[in-house]
């Protein structure tokens, strides 16, 4: 109910205080109803998801796998951990004039670039995680006769499960930047390439409509991430309740 009132708080200021160039909120409302049947439009979302689902879980998967191999491997930490550590902090969307050199216009190029988006931060959540692990639990599943695989497989993911499923949320923001960026300027479909020309066209009531869009792909990725994380690791969210009535007090 209270995300509702401040939506609701939030759409009222929007209709009153919208001027010039700035369409109403009801307009930009009715311009939304009104795509949503818009065959185009909706093409356009279906194009956008695609790209968007390959890229992310791509990047994710991998990235989540090497971060959690470096954080074991001490040998192929010292090889890789320093070229991670220079390329992470580079603003990826930067790189996307090489990527569309390398890779061209087509849909390999605006994938490789959201997989990017999905790659880095997901391997500093995993290795950050990982490295985290307490050396009593190592020990234990070493103790019983667990092999290396086994250790990784029932000790390492399941205990960093929650911080790295956390990581996602990283990983599903910086690849949506980077998809967004990617239609603007090598594309002539999706969401990044509605907005940028209707904002261009300055028909600003369709480029709110998708930006509408663009945020509700962007809330239900988080609502699929939140679900996961609650049957994957329900015993974490048991002691997230745990602290829910903690007050801190100056």
């Amino acid at each position: 109910m209270k995300p509702l009132i401040s939506f609701a708080i939030i759409l009222i200021l929007w209709e009153i205080l919208a001027a010039g160039f700035i369409p109403p909120a009801s307009r930009v409302l009715l311009t939304f109803a009104e795509l949503s049947y818009n065959s185009e439009f909706i093409n356009n979302v279906l194009i956008s998801l695609q790209r968007l689902g390959l890229g992310w879980l791509a990047g994710m998967i991998t990235g989540t796998s090497l971060g959690i191999m470096l954080a074991l491997n001490l040998k192929l930490r010292a090889y890789l951990m320093p070229v991670v550590s220079a390329l992470f902090p580079i603003p990826k969307i930067a790189l996307l004039p090489l990527f569309l050199v390398l890779f061209g216009l087509g849909e390999s190029g605006k994938v490789t670039t959201i997989f990017v988006g999905g790659f880095f931060p997901s391997i500093i959540a995993a290795y950050g995680s990982v490295l985290r692990t307490p050396n009593q639990l190592m020990d234990a599943a070493a103790s019983l006769g667990a092999s290396y695989w086994q250790t990784i497989r029932l000790v390492v993911v399941p205990y960093n499960l929650p911080s790295i499923i956390q990581g996602f949320r990283t990983s599903l923001s910086l690849s949506m930047t980077l998809l967004v960026a990617a239609e603007m300027l090598g594309a002539k479909s999706g969401l990044g390439y509605w907005i940028f020309v209707t904002g261009s066209d300055m028909m600003f009531d369709h480029m709110f409509a998708g930006l509408i869009y663009l945020s509700l792909i962007g809330v239900s990725a988080n609502y699929i991430i939140n679900y996961l994380r609650k049957k994957l690791c329900y015993w974490s969210i048991l002691e997230e309740g745990k602290r829910e009535d903690i007050v801190i007090k100056s």
